[in-house]
């Protein structure tokens, strides 16, 4: 295996020389770099990055734990994350903890569960202790959904960023604005000159929840529109709660126009309750999902819904990591990336 020294000297240069061009320090004249780069080229010389960490006691490595590979959203926010990483050099160390292989269909009270359980806990301890020995400088940590996961990670000499997930307020953390894309929803609705607008919710000790219901409230007040309790419905994320929700929606006695589902897995019950009751959808009700799950847009009719702009999540916590390694900086960020409405045909103007 080649080494720096066997660089400089293909090159004719100084093994510092050939250290600046590795490093891009802006040192090196353009004649110069072009030498020892075809000298890196020839020999196939990979620089020694974790060498180059022990001697600095940082290095280009990233670590990444994301709850769930499988979960809808992780792949486009790891996507992002490595995109960003890749551009500015840096090294990418993923760890799966698998959390939906350890809960069936999980409501939200069963998260709370798992991270008070020995097992989990002690799995995020082996993970964040192999990241360590392949000597990450940062690390990033991805929820399968957002909520407070500040009593998992333990005290680390390493800057940390929550994706998809937030701690404490001296942490920091990337999210989508749940608040600003239910008013981007509503207001849709609203534009389409529906009134009677139903909401069905996720569940009430959700923050997400809070803020997308919150959006909804804002929203109808600002248009001088009454909300009603009985178009507020509260599920649990899941179809059978778009499905059996709808159904009492459309049994009140003046029904809803339009119903925005808080996720797309719950509108598309909505959907299906919908035509089983032989409804023309958009004709006889409009629905609006909110996700922007893949298979969205080949519903028929397509489901009108909120795109929380993952990749770009992940790009953004990239960035924020890198920069508080390369500036020290320590002041805790709390991004939200705003949310995309994707306009479709599951809602109609009346």
């Amino acid at each position: 295996m080649y080494t720096i020294i066997d660089v400089a000297r293909l090159a004719g240069v100084s093994t510092a020389t050939v250290s600046n061009v590795i490093n891009k320090n802006g040192k090196v004249a353009q004649k110069t770099e072009e030498k020892v780069l075809q000298a890196i080229k020839e020999l196939n010389y990979i620089p020694n990055h974790i060498a180059k960490g022990l001697k600095t006691n940082s290095t280009q490595n990233i670590g990444i734990i994301v709850e769930d590979i499988n979960a809808f959203s992780s792949s486009d926010v790891i996507d992002g994350i490595c995109s960003y990483c890749e551009e500015f050099g840096y090294t990418v160390h993923l760890t799966n903890l698998r959390v939906h292989q350890k809960i069936d269909t999980p409501p939200t009270s069963h998260y709370d569960q798992l991270e008070t359980s020995i097992e989990f806990k002690t799995s995020i301890e082996n993970n964040i202790n192999h990241l360590l020995s392949s000597r990450i400088s940062g690390l990033i940590y991805i929820g399968v959904h957002p909520r407070d996961v500040s009593r998992l990670i333990p005290k680390l000499d390493i800057p940390i960023v929550y994706a998809y997930a937030y701690a404490t307020e001296e942490d920091s953390s990337v999210n989508y604005d749940d608040f600003q894309g239910a008013k981007l929803a509503v207001d849709y609705l609203i534009q389409m000159n529906h009134q009677k607008i139903a909401i069905i919710s996720g569940p009430i000790n959700s923050f997400p929840s809070h803020q997308r219901l919150l959006g909804y409230q804002t929203t109808l007040i600002e248009n001088g529109i009454n909300y009603l309790p009985e178009y507020i419905k509260i599920g649990n994320w899941h179809y059978e709660d778009g499905y059996r929700l709808c159904n009492e929606l459309l049994d009140l006695s003046t029904p809803p126009t339009a119903i925005f589902a808080m996720n797309d897995l719950m509108a598309i019950g909505v959907i299906n309750a919908a035509k089983d009751r032989s409804l023309c959808i958009p004709d006889d009700l409009s629905i609006h999902g909110f996700d922007n799950l893949r298979l969205t847009d080949y519903l028929r009719p397509s489901l009108c819904t909120v795109d929380l702009q993952l990749k770009t999540i992940g790009i953004r916590s990239a960035k924020v990591l890198i920069e508080k390694l390369t500036t020290q900086n320590s002041t805790p960020d709390q991004v939200k990336i705003p949310c995309k409405h994707i306009p479709r045909d599951s809602v109609k103007s009346i």
